[in-house]
Parts: C-alpha cells; sequence; structure tokens
C-alpha cells in the first residue's frame, strides 16, 4: 500500500538497476492492482546480465586514454596515479557487483521473496493500527527525499559530462569512445546507488511505520491491545533481520561503493584545485559547471549518509517510543508482560552497518569522511607546491 508517488520513484528505480542488470530477476510490476509478483528467471535475463557485466569489464579498456602522453595529466604526477586507482577502484566495482548478483542470486531471489511475504504480513497493521494521514504524510516525505536523490545524481552527472568533455585534449574517435565509456561507468555506479538508497528508504518507511502503531496504541486508552503490541514486536524483529540480510548480502558491493565515493570525492577536489591555480585551463563555463559538480557530489554523499544513518536511528530509538507506555494509568498484566517482553527484545538487537564489518558508517562517520577527503587534498596541494619548487632550485 504504497503512495503513487513512492511507488512511481521506486519504479524508476527498479527500471535502472533492471537495465544495468543490478536485479537477481525480474519484477512483474502491477502498478493499478498494487502487486509485485516474482517472476521466473529468464535465460535471456541471465545472458542478458553477462552481457551487461562482460561489457562494462571489456570498456574500461577503452577508458586507458591517450591522455596519459597527450593530455592534461601527463606533466602531473599525482594525476596520473590518480586515474589508474580509479580505473582499479571501477575494476573492483564491476567484479564486486556483479560477482555479487550471480554468486548470491538465488540469495537474492530468497530475499524478495521473504520481503513480499513480510510485506502482506504486516500490511494488516498498517491498515488497522496506523492512521492512514499520517502513513500518507510520511510516503509522501520518502517521496520527496527519493526524487531529491535522484535528481542530485543525474544533475551531477550532467555536470560531470560537461567537465569531462571539456578536459578532452583532442576530440577524436578514440578519446569519445573513451568518454562513453566513463559515463556508462557512472551510469552504472548511479544506479547502483540509486538501488541501495530505495533499499534504505524502505526499511526507514517500516521502522517509522512501527513508531506510527506504537504511538496510535498508546492513544488508545484502553490498555487491552496486547495482541496488536505483540504483532508490533514480531514487525520489528523481523525488519532488523531483513536490514541485517540486506546489509549482509550486499556487503562488498557497498564496500565498493564507498570506496569508489571518498575517491571519486578526492578527485574532484584535486581537479577543483588544478582549476584555481590555473593548472589545469578552464573557461567560465567550466568553472560554474565544476563547482556544481562539487555541490551534486557532496550532497548526494551526505544525503546516502544521512539516510543511512536514519534507517539506524528510527531502529534503535524504537526503545524511546516504548517509554511513553508508563505514563498509562491502568496497564493489564498481559500487556505488560508484552511490553517487557519487546523492551528485552530491543535491548539486545541493535543495528549497526559496518563496511566488511570494521568500519562503522553513521553521520559522524559521514563528517570523517570530508575531513579525510580535505586532508588527503591538502597533502596533494603540498606535493604539487613542493614539485613545482623543485625546477627553480636546479636553475640556482
Amino acid at each position: 500500500m504504497l503512495h503513487p508517488k513512492l511507488g512511481r520513484v521506486m519504479n524508476l528505480v527498479y527500471y535502472n538497476c533492471l537495465f544495468f542488470a543490478l536485479m537477481g530477476t525480474t519484477l512483474r510490476l502491477r502498478s493499478y492492482g498494487k502487486i509485485i509478483r516474482l517472476e521466473k528467471v529468464a535465460w535471456s535475463y541471465l545472458i542478458y546480465s553477462a552481457f551487461i557485466g562482460v561489457g562494462l569489464f571489456v570498456s574500461i579498456y577503452l577508458i586507458l586514454p591517450e591522455a596519459l602522453v597527450d593530455g592534461y595529466i601527463k606533466y602531473n604526477i599525482v594525476l596520473q596515479w590518480n586515474f589508474f586507482a580509479m580505473v582499479t577502484l571501477r575494476v573492483l566495482g564491476v567484479l564486486s557487483c556483479y560477482g555479487t548478483m550471480w554468486l548470491k542470486r538465488h540469495e537474492i531471489i530468497q530475499l524478495y521473496k521473504d520481503s513480499l511475504i513480510y510485506w502482506k504480513r504486516f500490511r494488516n497493521i498498517m491498515k488497522s493500527t496506523v492512521n492512514r494521514k499520517e502513513l500518507k504524510e510520511l510516503q509522501l516525505s520518502l517521496a520527496r527525499i527519493m526524487w531529491r536523490q535522484v535528481m542530485v545524481l543525474y544533475v551531477g552527472f550532467m555536470f560531470s559530462s560537461v567537465v569531462q568533455f571539456q578536459l578532452l585534449s583532442v576530440i577524436s574517435q578514440h578519446t569519445l569512445l573513451a568518454l562513453s565509456a566513463r559515463l556508462t561507468h557512472f551510469l552504472q555506479f548511479i544506479a547502483i546507488k540509486m538501488g541501495f538508497y530505495a533499499l534504505l528508504v524502505l526499511l526507514d518507511h517500516q521502522f517509522k511505520v512501527i513508531h506510527l502503531a506504537l504511538n496510535a496504541l498508546h492513544e488508545d486508552k484502553s490498555g487491552k491491545n496486547w495482541k496488536t503490541l505483540r504483532s508490533i514486536a514480531n514487525m520489528h524483529m523481523e525488519t532488523i533481520q531483513l536490514a541485517r540480510r540486506i546489509f549482509s548480502l550486499f556487503d562488498i558491493a557497498n564496500a565498493t561503493v564507498f570506496i569508489n565515493m571518498f575517491m571519486t570525492t578526492l578527485n574532484i577536489f584535486y581537479h577543483a584545485v588544478q582549476f584555481s591555480n590555473k593548472t589545469i585551463k578552464s573557461d567560465g563555463w567550466g568553472l560554474i559547471f565544476g563547482n556544481g559538480l562539487i555541490v551534486c557530489n557532496i550532497c548526494g554523499s551526505m544525503m546516502l549518509i544521512n539516510m543511512l544513518d536514519d534507517v539506524i536511528s528510527s531502529c534503535n530509538n524504537t526503545g524511546q517510543q516504548l517509554k511513553q507506555f508508563s505514563d498509562l494509568p491502568k496497564v493489564s498484566k498481559k500487556l505488560q508482560r508484552e511490553l517487557d517482553a519487546f523492551s528485552v527484545q530491543i535491548k539486545g538487537n541493535y543495528l549497526t552497518y559496518k563496511i566488511c564489518g570494521l568500519v562503522e558508517l553513521d553521520k559522524p562517520a559521514g563528517l570523517r569522511f570530508f575531513e579525510s577527503v580535505l586532508s588527503h587534498v591538502i597533502i596533494l596541494m603540498q606535493f604539487d607546491l613542493r614539485r613545482q619548487q623543485q625546477p627553480n632550485k636546479i636553475q640556482v
């Protein structure tokens, strides 16, 4: 029972992921009947998935440009090493992404099936317990957030396309093919980020629905809806398990996404330094689109980290919602028993997200992310200054 506006943006994300073969199987979407059915995995889609994965992997060869000899990075060893690092990360990104899709395809399809069962099981709670107006407002707010992320990603793609085109030293068939390959990889990277963001939006929706259900149950002063509270507790537990399965299944793929985000941000900022000190020549339009690219990159990265933090906070703050039941004048023994069981369940099931089980991601981690980027840019700037001063010393 998704709102049509939220459903439309989810359909857009689905078709982007489907085009780049980021789905374990195709889904039959029926917007009028509000039904999502799993189709049998067709051999044609598996062949298409292999074609896309191999095509992206082979196209990396086209990214190896003549620019190493003739382009703007010819005399800058930092840009050269940065280029090779980005190419290496793209290879790892393609391998991890499509490796996950192929090696864990059956687990991903089972995740889809379990998600549909989960949705059918608990939608009655939303219908009977949650206020429809509040549910509508929640879904509209999530739809706006999702649309903003989509717009930021595609506007950033437009700015990046213009900037990369202006950086071409010579417009030839090879350079245009290399540019097309880079932009194709950028679109695939956008589809991955959109897919992960959409999963986070759906998880955030479910945790906030639990909050709305608890608020509605608290407003019912009878204190006898212990069965409803038990269903909400089951919903909360299964949502946590669903979130952990999603984080575990796509752990390697998401790790490469965040590493690529770090290197891309570092690359953009360092190029901005090169533009500012006239090492790379550019006109006014280049500066405008370059600044736009910086803004879109920062906004897109922070929106992704904020949504991840919102999901974790929505899950772990459920205990605060239970505290409001302490002000009820009279509570039945069965309801008190369910409240105690729900509290114990929450205390033993905190949700966290760690990249490969090592680096925990939350809002403070996002601030450390940009702090680290700026520190690396400053180090690279000092390296540039030292490299530029060396010829003068030789002449003296």
